[in-house]
């Protein structure tokens, strides 16, 4: 039978997550996650020769910050790893003011200060402690509030500097495992809220599903798999779709609108999403903007769509340019 750390080694090796010599910034909170992630690159980290860098954000929110920045250090310290941190006040930002979930701005200050970690140390990747049941609960969160294929692929291993090495181990055997090794960690009480669809899905939903049927953990993977590779094909068949669809008229290169309105509808906002990439074109993620660009370009009149401040598309006679607004 395996070790956990050698099967969290096999998962990293078949996602190709690290390499020898990489510089890695992880995540540490001080929660039992992020600790077991510390550990478990700590035990890579001869075998690879890495450069491990562990970051922690101190939100200043709740009275126990301090000793969790403390006990991140402490564990540092022990596995003498490097060790960065920060007071979210300090950190100079743009987004200091939030509308809406004070856990998603919180989610964003944590993601800039990684980021600007990963920055100054030249790091290859910042690694995050997210688990099989973080990912099970990412899908159904998905699921509940509407998404597409690709958004049901919940979150992937690596995705640019992040990866995230854990996303087929079980929470209970990292919790085992932090037991039987003595080690020390903190808890979040904010964990319990049911204010949270995350918690009651946790709390509720995947305890309901396994008691259903134990074959719930291996197959909930097994699908997702299939799924993430169903996806893949897709975007292929997008973007070999939109480069037939491209043409070059008069020293610009266009897209067909005739032939792009009679592709399967599955595919329109994929070849969108192809076509605003290759262009440069700065963009938000929402269906609602993808949704208005399809209905432009699938009239058959002509005229301008603003898609951005700085970026326009372009349509006469069943052709479609993307002009950058000087």
């Amino acid at each position: 039978m395996k070790t956990i750390h050698t099967a969290i080694e096999t998962y990293i090796t078949q996602h190709s997550l690290i390499k020898r010599d990489d510089t890695i910034v992880i995540g540490l909170s001080g929660g039992p996650d992020s600790v077991f992630l510390l550990h478990m690159l700590s035990m890579l980290q001869q075998k690879y020769n890495l450069t491990l860098i562990a970051a922690h954000l101190n939100h200043e929110w709740r009275s126990e910050a301090n000793a969790e920045e403390q006990l991140c250090r402490t564990l540092t310290q022990k596995l003498n790893i490097s060790f960065v941190s920060t007071k979210m006040s300090s950190l100079p930002t743009t987004i200091k003011k939030y509308n809406g979930s004070k856990e998603e701005f919180a989610r964003n200050m944590r993601r800039q200060f990684l980021e600007n970690v990963a920055h100054e140390h030249n790091a290859h990747h910042i690694a995050l402690g997210h688990h099989a049941q973080d990912q099970q609960e990412t899908f159904f969160i998905r699921l509940i509030r509407g998404t597409s294929l690709a958004g049901l692929t919940a979150m992937q291993p690596k995705s640019g500097l992040y990866i995230r090495p854990l996303l087929e181990t079980n929470k209970s055997d990292i919790l085992d495992w932090l037991d039987e090794n003595n080690i020390t960690y903190a808890i979040d009480a904010s964990n319990q809220s049911q204010n949270y669809l995350r918690n009651r899905i946790r709390s509720t939903v995947l305890p309901a599903l396994a008691a259903c049927d134990d074959r719930w953990n291996n197959n909930f993977f097994a699908t997702l798999n299939r799924i993430t590779q169903d996806d893949a094909l897709l975007d292929e068949i997008a973007l070999t779709t939109l480069n037939n669809l491209i043409s070059v008229t008069d020293g610009q290169k266009t897209l067909n609108t005739l032939q792009f309105a009679t592709t399967h509808p599955s595919l329109h906002h994929r070849i969108i999403l192809q076509w605003l990439i290759q262009n440069n074109v700065q963009f938000p993620t929402s269906q609602a903007f993808l949704d208005e660009i399809i209905r432009f370009l699938c009239n058959p009149h002509g005229g301008t769509h603003a898609i951005h401040e700085q970026w326009s598309i372009i349509k006469k006679q069943n052709k479609a340019f993307i002009k950058h607004n000087h």
